[in-house]
């Protein structure tokens, strides 16, 4: 238990009296040395609305009203919005745009209750007081006028345009893209601001790209610091770094990617032994060339990794590292980690070693023309008989692998992936639906192996680590899923689900018309993964440690795990504070697990920009579909390419009902019953690609095309 988790027992206890700081130290025992460490835990608790401080300087716990009633907004183009209370448990609060006060998309503020919650309809609340806004800048049109401006937000949530007086603007022309500060909101008017940078004018390459990357704080310029540093970098390895490193070059090696890809982290080698495989998972040793504290190490640690914007990457290494002497190039010695595993013909990992290691990749195979060769038995792919043999045992290895971890219940999520093609102006050139092939597969069995090895290696040393935990889903998750399955004809029994019962559904709908659907409403019901200094189970792999070792490149968790396994290769863990680095790791995994988050939203925008920007050249044309989600307002349709849209009720002729209990809508002129999985011909109406929206109209037939 870290030191934080200690306080929060002391101070929710039943028998507790509120402390002053110094009855907190006179109680914990603490030196002068870890004297400082409370006071930043203190404030950190304070800060999460966890505890608080009152005005005589005594620590408090919180009442269930102070908790359930603190939180963040979360906006709605209207100027409505809903109230997200830091208790996860506390169910959201609609909040009028007459009742906003003042606040601005996910604003922590403290509300109070106006009204209670009744069926169908939520409770409605009144903001209080903004606690602490969001974002203090702003991406979005500079509207220019005579000796005064506006710039209007690309996140229309945000509620208000921001009014920008003539001296503050910075050189920008009208219809720039801009980044705005603000700096003053007055209690009555709109926000007030100063241009601080201009991204691009309205039509210039990527534009729309570029400001979703400045609107979610992405870092996407490497410091000067970190440019000269990388200018030092040298393109080659020398024989002094190769002192008592493991010689695998004459090991058979390959990697295996993606055609476009250009930094190669991972590679692999197999030997069979009987009836057990040796496999080595050799990762890129980034830690040898970045090292702690240096300017490369910190812009990568604010990254906190790479992000895939489809013709656009912000990588975490400059390019010199992560396409060059990291990459684990063909025919070009590299500087590794090395994981040999012994793996039996159950599956189960019953011996492993670890080296800092020198290799050289033999091939650079591509995921297409591994799996035309082992999928549809392509012997006309490779020339090279070795290759051939090699991935044969590897295919062994991975179906034993998958078949093990099918027994153990991890949930094999199927759902469509998009696979854009977009050209380097911007424009999107087509849309489909991503398939994993053995050769995909194949790689993820190893890195899920590997990543499994080094995760149960330090929880068994009992050592401070950054593991990757995935918590249980929420009950009232559980209900909704279910409900939802069950109005498509299926069912999970029991109230203490396992992994294997989720998994067990998938496999009951696979290749089915729901099957995608199916797989997004589960992903829906799981908690979101997150780094943590915590041991705790990986719910959807069903294993009891895991963590990320075997993407160095463009994950800085996994640079973390390198230091230690090198730590660990050298027997110098004990050298180590374990109680600072406990510490470290904490706030390590917070920032972490906040970046990843970063990217992802960032990420999610694109794709669905990119989704805009391509069917706009369908409208009025006609697509099939399956029902994704039905609401009170209106059916999510996503469409076989992996687009989704919106019917909104409201603009059809026909009437419809919200039967919430049943997760239907019914329409009620023709007398039709729609589901969640019912699959139906929609018609394209409109594409707001400002806004990010697909509005779709449902063609009502005498019947839905089918119906689960």
């Amino acid at each position: 238990m870290n030191l934080k988790d200690i306080i929060l027992n002391i101070v929710y206890d039943e028998n507790y009296l509120p402390m002053t700081f110094k009855e907190l130290d006179k109680y914990l025992k603490v030196d002068k040395y870890t004297r400082k460490a409370v006071r930043d835990i203190i404030k950190d608790l304070e800060k999460d609305n966890k505890i608080r401080v009152s005005n005589k300087k005594r620590i408090m716990p919180l009442t269930d009203e102070e908790i359930n009633l603190t939180g963040k907004i979360s906006m709605a183009q209207g100027g409505y919005g809903f109230f997200i209370s830091d208790n996860t448990d506390f169910e959201d609060v609609f909040i009028k745009r007459d009742n906003m006060n003042r606040a601005h998309n996910n604003d922590r503020v403290k509300i109070e209750l106006v009204k209670g919650k009744e069926k169908g309809r939520k409770a409605e609340g009144r903001v209080l007081d903004v606690i602490e806004r969001a974002k203090d800048e702003i991406v979005g049109s500079f509207q220019k006028n005579k000796g005064f401006g506006f710039v209007i937000p690309d996140d229309r949530s945000f509620g208000d345009d921001i009014f920008i007086a003539e001296k503050f603007f910075n050189k920008a022309k009208n219809k720039d893209k801009v980044v705005v500060e603000i700096i003053n909101y007055p209690k009555d008017g709109k926000p007030e601001g100063r241009i601080k940078e201009i991204i691009g004018g309205k039509n210039d390459k990527n534009i729309e790209i570029l400001s979703l990357i400045r609107s979610h704080g992405l870092p996407y310029q490497f410091s000067k610091e970190s440019k000269k540093e990388s200018l030092y970098v040298k393109d080659k390895v020398n024989e002094i770094e190769l002192e008592g490193r493991k010689d695998l070059r004459d090991l058979f090696t390959v990697t295996i990617d993606g055609r476009d890809s250009k930094d190669f982290d991972d590679a692999i080698s197999i030997e069979k032994n009987g009836e057990n495989y040796d496999l080595y998972v050799h990762i890129a040793d980034v830690a040898h060339y970045v090292k702690k504290g240096t300017a490369i190490d910190k812009d990568a640690y604010e990254r906190g990794n790479s992000t895939y914007l489809f013709n656009i990457v912000i990588p975490m290494l400059p390019e010199v590292l992560s396409n060059g002497i990291c990459s684990l190039n063909p025919n070009e010695d590299r500087l590794a980690i090395s994981l040999r595993m012994t793996i039996n013909y159950k599956g189960n990992v019953i011996d492993n070693e670890f080296y800092e290691s020198v290799i050289n990749s033999d091939h650079r195979l591509v995921y297409d023309d591994v799996n035309a060769f082992l999928d549809k038995d392509d012997e006309n792919v490779y020339d090279d008989e070795l290759i051939k043999e090699k991935l044969r045992i590897f295919d062994e290895l991975r179906q034993i692998l998958n078949t093990m971890r099918e027994k153990r219940g991890a949930i094999d999520f199927n759902f469509s992936e998009s696979q854009i093609d977009v050209a380097e102006d911007g424009r999107v050139l087509n849309i489909s639906n991503f398939e994993r092939g053995s050769g995909n597969k194949m790689i993820e069995e190893f890195m899920l192996a590997a990543n499994e090895t080094v995760a149960s290696l330090f929880a068994y040393m009992d050592f401070p680590f950054i593991y990757r935990i995935h918590e249980k889903p929420k009950e009232e998750k559980i209900e909704g899923f279910k409900r939802a399955l069950n109005t498509m004809g299926y069912n999970i029994r029991g109230n203490d689900l396992h992994p294997k019962d989720f998994q067990q559904i998938l496999e009951e709908v696979e290749g089915k018309d729901v099957e995608s659907v199916i797989n997004i409403l589960m992903l829906r019901t799981m908690q979101k993964a997150k780094y943590s200094e915590h041991r705790d189970m990986h719910f959807g792999l069903s294993t009891s440690f895991y963590t990320h070792f075997t993407s160095p490149i463009r994950r800085y968790p996994d640079l973390i795990v390198h230091r230690l396994v090198k730590k660990f290769i050298h027997n110098k863990l004990t050298s180590l504070n374990q109680t600072s680095l406990e510490k470290t790791i904490t706030n390590n995994a917070d920032h972490l697990s906040m970046t990843e988050r970063r990217s992802e939203d960032c990420e999610r925008d694109v794709e669905d920009l990119l989704k805009c920007k391509y069917m706009i050249r369908f409208i009025g044309d006609e697509f099939y579909g399956n029902i994704s989600a039905i609401t009170d307002f209106g059916i999510f349709i996503e469409l076989d390419n992996t687009v989704e849209g919106l019917f909104m009720y409201k603009f059809s002729n026909d009437r419809y009902e919200y039967l919430e209990d049943k997760m239907k809508a019914f329409n009620t002129d023709k007398k039709i019953f729609y589901s969640i999985g019912d699959r139906v011909k929609i018609r394209v109406m409109d594409v707001d690609t400002y806004q990010r929206n697909i509005d779709f109209d449902l063609e009502v037939n005498d019947e839905i095309i089918s119906q689960q």
